[in-house]
């Protein structure tokens, strides 16, 4: 999970002004794979808000980060837009099978705090739990962002991040692996630091 800055543009909020929607189905296909594309380009970096995997428009939902049901009053708040995964086993489906609304008080929100002053890596692909820390747990346990698959895919990220740390500056890594960016920039000073200690 890493620090979402939400920009609203203007063809979002134009849109709403013009054509007043009730509900978020009567939003059309066309804005919403526009928001999406702007989402993904301009504010995560081609990454799912929560578990970010690589994504692309068309690989992609928009979440709303509070559910409609619960906050039908966020429906159209940009703030509270969000692009996720399709997958089922992680990330935003995952939440809002689980998610109640007390909950929402102790898990991170990516919009409003950054993700990285609650979690630690392991070089073995997990997220650690800090049993101290109830929004750290609560936050992993809702997205499931220790779900098998994203550990393995974080781990093979590691070794990528091992071998190529120092040949290649903190950002060029990002953009050459495309997905995972909190968990390199993490790597990428912990590997650092451990070179200026020996």
């Amino acid at each position: 999970m890493k620090k979402i800055n939400k920009i609203e543009p203007d063809f979002y909020q134009n849109y709403i002004s013009a054509n007043k929607p009730d509900t978020w189905k009567q939003v059309s296909f066309d804005i919403g794979f526009d928001m999406r594309t702007y989402m993904l380009m301009e504010e995560q970096n081609f990454q799912c808000a929560y578990t970010e995997i690589r994504l692309e428009p068309e690989q992609s939902h928009i979440d709303h980060f509070k559910k409609k049901s619960l906050y039908p009053n966020l429906t159209f708040h940009w703030n509270n837009l969000l692009t996720s995964s399709n997958y089922d086993f992680y990330g935003a489906r995952f939440k809002d099978k689980h998610i109640k609304k007390e909950h929402y008080q102790n898990i991170i929100n990516p919009v409003v705090e950054n993700p990285q002053q609650y979690f630690s890596y392991s070089f073995t692909g997990e997220i650690l739990v800090d049993p101290k820390n109830e929004k750290t747990k609560l936050s992993i346990e809702m997205f499931n962002l220790n779900d098998r698959s994203l550990v393995e895919q974080r781990k093979a990220v590691a070794e990528i991040v091992k071998s190529m740390y120092n040949q290649f500056t903190v950002e060029e890594l990002i953009d050459c692996i495309g997905k995972f960016e909190s968990f390199i920039r993490a790597l990428y000073i912990e590997f650092k630091n451990n070179d200026d200690i020996e």
